[in-house]
């Protein structure tokens, strides 16, 4: 028992010592990383029978079919993937026009690993949405503003395979 509290002791000096030697080099210390997201932007269209995507949306195209049955193509214009990091906003921004901030509100307490966050979605310098949600490993899908005369924009966010910090 003794020599895990040393061990933890010494482990804890040992991190307080390299954030001050990060601090006294001008270096900032890294904050906890929450989780990586994918961001991707859609074109949807009722009446195009084109459906373009790159390989990490193609398999995101059946699910857009279904939560989005008015429109029959779904174009990739845009993707980014980013870090969310404790305590810190989070810029995704797969396009020009539209993009979306993310404010990361720590790991989910239930067993499904997900992280809840507040999300933002911008057009340009305005808000459009703002909501909250749990990211998990299933897509979030952000129906956005009408694009040309029937489409609509679509935002899918979603955590990236490989993670989710550790509580």
């Amino acid at each position: 028992m003794a020599l895990s509290v040393a061990l933890t002791l010494a482990l804890g000096a040992a991190i307080a010592d390299a954030q001050e030697r990060e601090k006294a080099a001008g270096k900032a210390p890294k904050p906890p990383c929450d989780c990586d997201v994918w961001c991707g932007l859609f074109a949807a269209q009722p009446d195009e029978s084109e459906i373009d995507a790159s390989e990490e949306a193609d398999h995101l195209l059946d699910q857009l079919q279904i939560a989005f049955p008015e429109h029959r193509s779904f174009r990739l214009i845009g993707e980014n993937s980013e870090k969310v990091f404790k305590e810190y906003e989070c810029w995704i921004v797969p396009s020009k026009q539209l993009f979306l901030k993310i404010d990361s509100l720590g790991t989910h307490p239930d067993k499904s690993g997900g992280v809840h966050v507040h999300l933002q979605l911008w057009q340009k310098d305005h808000v459009l949405l703002k909501s909250e949600t749990i990211l998990r490993r299933q897509p979030v899908f952000i129906a956005g503003p009408k694009w040309g005369e029937k489409g609509q924009l679509i935002m899918v966010l979603k955590l990236m395979e490989k993670t989710i910090a550790p509580k």
